[in-house]
């Protein structure tokens, strides 16, 4: 799940940047309101993927997790994700590991009753082009979108069900990150114990097991 995840999320970057290059609108600078009072719902595989980076590039605040004594960047980190910076100009400590949704917000689209993909948006999004022309804040159907920027920004429910393919048993089961993410360390961390060190195969063989007491 956590490969075919790291595949989808690469296919997001590549359709969004392609959307980037061909419209006018882009995050302000340092933005990051859209994260100030919320905190993703997510599916297992999302928090699983989470989980695997922050083992890899987090180590210590992985564990803290594990051992309850995690504090966030905010002081008020029951509003929102808890992993959100409000000094950090770049606010999220989790990038590379961030959720679906994350990734998704702003750069993507959604389908009419017509199934065809259509634009808005995001009401933080400045209204002007660089050069200063005018933007608007409308719903841009997919006729305008290819008129005025010859391109279309991925659709969210096609990325999503996508996600949902990996693993269809669990799709409907989403829970608030910190709750999830706590979960699935604690699943990846034992499934490690039980695994063990790596067999030293240099070694003589070793007696045979002696049966288990009663």
């Amino acid at each position: 799940m956590v490969d075919g995840l790291d595949e989808i999320y690469r296919g997001i970057d590549r359709a969004q940047q392609q959307w980037r290059e061909a419209s006018p609108f882009s995050c302000p600078e340092g933005c990051g309101t859209c994260c100030v009072d919320f905190e993703p719902d997510v599916l297992e595989c999302e928090a699983l993927y989470l989980a695997v980076w922050m083992l890899i590039r987090q180590p210590e605040r992985a564990q803290a997790i594990l051992d309850g004594t995690f504090l966030s960047p905010r002081s008020d980190a029951d509003r929102g994700c808890m992993f959100f910076d409000p000094v950090n100009p770049y606010h999220c400590t989790v990038y590379d590991g961030r959720a679906m949704i994350c990734r998704l917000f702003a750069y993507t689209g959604d389908r009419g009753k017509d199934g065809r993909p259509r634009w808005k948006p995001c009401r933080f999004l400045p209204l002007h082009d660089d050069d200063g022309t005018a933007l608007l804040r409308k719903q841009y159907s997919e006729e305008d979108l290819l008129r005025e920027f010859g391109a279309v920004p991925p659709v969210m429910s096609d990325i999503t069900a996508q996600m949902l393919a990996l693993d269809p048993g669990t799709q409907h089961i989403r829970r608030p990150l910190r709750e999830a993410l706590r979960q699935v360390l604690e699943k990846i961390t034992m499934l490690m114990r039980f695994a063990g060190p790596p067999p030293d195969n240099s070694s003589p063989e070793p007696d045979a097991p002696q049966p288990l007491a009663s």
